[in-house]
């Protein structure tokens, strides 16, 4: 973020002509790019820049390329910056899980361009080829080469999620670079000593500290860490939200009433850039007004926390028709991406036929429709082994016991059915010129209808 004190006392130290030789920034793309053009403000004016400033994707240009053209002057007088985006030289195996943490995050959010650029990042690091990535099917890999890969497990979910992603790499004709670690060639050149009058600005989402060349970068430059404040749950904490409500007002002269301050702090969810977007929209849509209150809120600053998908999911899962199919349309009018709701609705079908073929095999005979939570804790979960529990996430123990008392309700071929009608839809999605809104209202309406059918022809059914 530009105002954060460590961000603030560079530009102004740049702007009075001390600037470092070199920068690194690290942090949610979002707050790196804003103080990376917050420093570009200072050293390089904008008449300067069609020749002073050179920007690079650090993904596929190998760093000798950029330290070749930081050794040539600038065409005019004044500081020669090179900017260099997303570089891998600052990534060891260690980071793996964190940056696979923020792929999957990036895809659930409808970021489809960040995640495909995480994914290519990871699968360049382990070393594989063009055609490994487009021949491998994710589902099929070993643990072990996955771990490889990602640096921890993949549940079946997430594992389609990387097949989607690769989907949208194609898409985009995103192609994968070879990669070696180039990071001793930075470090020579460091030592060696940059030019005068150029300077070497890197923005990465994540970088391992404990790596030589960032502590050798903090020791001639600055290195400044502008990672979220975060809770456990991965959505953005108190002060974080606090500080980018304060910075977005004060740039429009706003000021939030208490409730609606709450009622936004309750909606914030995990991506910074996206709670800036909507903090934005909020004070366009008031206009003059000075204070915004918390109707201003409710009518237009959209719930990026998902209450309202966990609501659609547990409506759909429990196959109500009357409060899915307006949470669906709501979902829409938030500007939820249809291939995320398309994939959040066949989770849920996976799940539950997950939890019917555990109730046909390991579960046989233990599960009765009426049967409570204390004894299903006690005398059925136990039942499920440890590969089983793992596909459900590791859910707490009255998830497993919602999800096994839908699951019952319902045959295993109707699940298996929706199923298949699911995997036409996400084609038809993708190719056809289909209102995306229609195909997945009328997959709702059948999907709660049949199971609605067959809820009640086997309610008084011991599986």
């Amino acid at each position: 973020m530009a105002r954060h004190p460590e961000v603030v006392a560079a530009v102004r130290a740049a702007a009075a002509g001390h600037h470092r030789p070199v920068y690194l920034f690290t942090g949610e793309s979002f707050a790196t790019g804003a103080a990376a053009r917050a420093l570009l403000d200072a050293l390089v004016p904008e008449s300067r820049r069609a020749f002073n400033l050179e920007t690079y994707e650090g993904r596929t240009t190998p760093i000798v390329t950029v330290l070749d053209s930081l050794r040539m002057p600038g065409f005019f007088a004044g500081v020669k910056v090179l900017w260099v985006r997303e570089s891998p030289l600052f990534l060891s195996g260690e980071k793996r899980p964190d940056l696979t943490a923020a792929l999957l995050a990036a895809w659930k959010d409808g970021r489809e361009p960040e995640a495909a650029e995480r994914l290519l990042t990871l699968v360049a690091l382990a070393g594989w080829s063009q055609e490994q990535f487009l021949e491998t099917r994710w589902a099929a890999l070993p643990k072990t080469r996955v771990r490889e890969v990602f640096g921890e497990e993949l549940d079946a979910e997430q594992l389609a999620q990387i097949d989607a992603i690769r989907g949208a790499c194609v898409a985009r004709d995103l192609g994968l670079s070879a990669y070696r670690d180039e990071s001793g060639i930075l470090l020579e050149f460091l030592e060696a000593g940059v030019p005068p009058n150029a300077v070497l600005l890197f923005t990465a989402t994540a970088v391992d500290a404990r790596k030589r060349l960032v502590k050798r970068l903090q020791e001639l430059g600055a290195v400044i860490d502008l990672s979220a404040g975060r809770e456990r749950s991965g959505a953005l904490n108190r002060a974080t939200v606090d500080e980018l409500v304060q910075n977005t007002l004060r740039a429009f002269g706003k000021r939030l009433a208490p409730e609606a301050q709450q009622l936004v702090v309750q909606r914030a969810g995990t991506d910074p850039a996206m709670l800036a977007m909507e903090l934005e929209k909020l004070c366009l849509y008031v206009g003059e007004q000075g204070t915004i209150g918390v109707d201003d809120v409710r009518c237009t600053f959209r719930d990026m926390a998902e209450s309202w998908i966990f609501d659609f999911t547990g409506a759909l899962t429990a196959r109500q028709l009357a409060r899915a199919l307006p949470l669906l349309r709501g979902l829409f009018e938030q500007g939820e991406p249809p291939l995320r709701l398309l994939a959040m609705i066949a989770r849920e079908v996976r799940m539950l036929l997950l939890a019917r073929e555990s109730l046909e095999s390991s579960l046989r005979g233990k599960w009765q429709a009426d049967l409570q939570f204390n004894t299903f804790q006690s005398r059925v979960a136990p039942h499920l082994d440890a590969d089983t529990r793992q596909a459900f996430g590791n859910a707490h123990p009255f998830v497993l016991y919602r999800r096994f008392q839908d699951a019952s309700r319902i045959d295993i071929g109707t699940l298996r059915q929706a199923l298949c009608k699911l995997s036409d839809l996400d084609g038809q999605l993708k190719s056809s010129r289909h209102d995306p809104a229609m195909l997945l209202e009328a997959f709702v309406i059948d999907w709660c209808r049949v199971g609605g059918r067959a809820s009640r022809a086997g309610s008084a059914r011991r599986v």
